[in-house]
């Protein structure tokens, strides 16, 4: 028998963009970058912005006052532990155009790769439901690529149902709905 001498509490929770530490999200980033991998959800990615240009950006979607043409108010929120260490990422969409309804829905989340399998898609897709729930939305549409397992069932895990399937660039993807 093997006794851990070293126990220590973590705490986990969902933080707002503009609590992020700079240098955690670049060793974030870096570790999709390293797999190859690219950010899930894509609202992760800076593209050629700086940290403080992406954040600007993103808190304008939060805002129906300064949102683009075309888009709906979203956030992007992310599952860390009380060090700063990011875990994962959700993106909210509070409202629904064409497009969203056919691919992306309300909520796309994604967790850096090693801690995959570890249960934390799961928390943070029950935490973002009770943010979009909070923000009145009764029902939420998640959109997932079949080929995408570990998403599936979690989604399915939460009490997701199928609505319907659809064929686009060689890949299927699922609908499904969750009750709030």
């Amino acid at each position: 028998m093997v006794k851990n001498t070293e126990s220590r509490v973590r705490t986990i929770k969902l933080v707002e963009i503009k609590e992020l530490d700079e240098q955690s999200y670049i060793t974030y980033t870096s570790a999709w970058k390293d797999r190859d991998e690219p950010l899930c959800p894509s609202s992760c990615d800076m593209a050629e912005l700086s940290f403080s240009e992406w954040q600007k950006r993103e808190l304008s979607l939060q805002n129906e006052a300064t949102l683009p043409h075309g888009f709906v108010r979203a956030e992007t929120l992310f599952l860390v532990e009380d060090n700063g260490y990011i875990l994962g990422a959700v993106n909210l969409r509070y409202a629904m155009t064409e497009d969203l309804l056919r691919y992306g829905g309300h909520i796309s989340f994604g967790i850096r790769p090693e801690e995959r399998k570890k249960g934390y898609g799961f928390i943070i897709v029950k935490l973002a439901l009770n943010r979009l729930r909070i923000n009145g939305i009764l029902k939420a549409l998640v959109t997932v690529k079949r080929s995408n397992k570990a998403a599936k069932n979690t989604i399915k895990k939460i009490g997701g149902t199928l609505e319907n399937a659809y064929e686009e660039n060689g890949q299927v993807i699922d609908r499904y709905w969750i009750a709030l």
